[in-house]
């Protein structure tokens, strides 16, 4: 299986991203539009996707109705913005065992530019680490999967984002791509793997939910990185320059 190597950032960090519109009306609007998803990314965190009702958001933006419906006249418009604005925040430059950002000294010298043997399986618990940051220990985070799984139910919902969400679950794919192989030479292996990250992540909102020590929860991290290494190793940057830019 061949895949194009891609530049596209990965999850976690959920940063900010700014535009400059070209007129003030259009600046106003999309003010008004940034406040609106802040607001429902609020209520999403807080009461969930049943509770997060145009009065909610409303109320915690504190403008008036109209105001509200002008840009987003139902809830499924204000969600579906919402989803695009998350998972646009979503994506980032790269992990913690390419970056070096985290500190377990096993990661030292082991990004993705070093001379770390292709052999080498990695301790992938603190990459796991870090987007379990993202994704359960920020408000931004556990919105998104709030409304994530209120498409299972709501299919008018997952019509509208599914296009959104297949393009972002392609760049999430590109992107772990240039920081893992599969030990079985198989690529396919490397995206079911983290399709199964994913999985294990939602599921830690969910059980974060119910309170849970917070060592037990570093615990479980810890124990799924240690399923999935022997599973995986580095990819070398001269693996995708020997394929003229694909990952194999």
């Amino acid at each position: 299986m061949t895949r194009k190597k891609t530049d596209t950032t990965f999850l976690s960090g959920f940063e900010k991203q700014a535009t400059k519109p070209p007129g003030v009306k259009e600046r106003q609007s999309q003010e008004m539009r940034a406040i609106l998803v802040e607001a429902t990314i609020f209520c999403l965190d807080k009461y969930g996707y049943s509770e997060t009702s145009i009065n909610a958001v409303q109320k915690r933006a504190k403008v008036s109705r109209g105001a509200l419906t002008h840009h987003f006249p139902t809830k499924q418009d204000l969600i579906a913005s919402t989803i695009d604005a998350l998972l646009a925040r979503s994506l980032r430059p790269s992990l913690p065992s390419k970056s070096g950002e985290q500190n377990n000294p096993s990661h030292i010298n082991q990004d993705l530019g070093s001379d770390v043997s292709p052999d080498v399986a990695p301790d992938v618990a603190p990459d796991v680490a870090w987007l379990a940051q993202g994704a359960t220990m920020t408000k931004e985070g556990r919105a998104l999967v709030e409304a994530l799984l209120a498409t299972r139910t709501d299919k008018a919902l997952q019509k509208r984002v599914s296009a959104a969400l297949n393009d972002w679950n392609t760049k999430i794919d590109d992107a772990i791509l240039n920081y893992y192989r599969s030990a079985n030479g198989d690529d396919r292996d490397v995206i079911v793997l983290w399709t199964i990250v994913r999985a294990f992540l939602y599921g830690l909102v969910i059980q974060d939910r119910f309170g849970q020590d917070s060592q037990i929860r570093e615990d479980m991290i810890t124990r799924f990185g240690e399923l999935l290494k022997p599973y995986l190793v580095y990819r070398q940057r001269d693996e995708a320059t020997a394929t003229g830019g694909k990952n194999k």
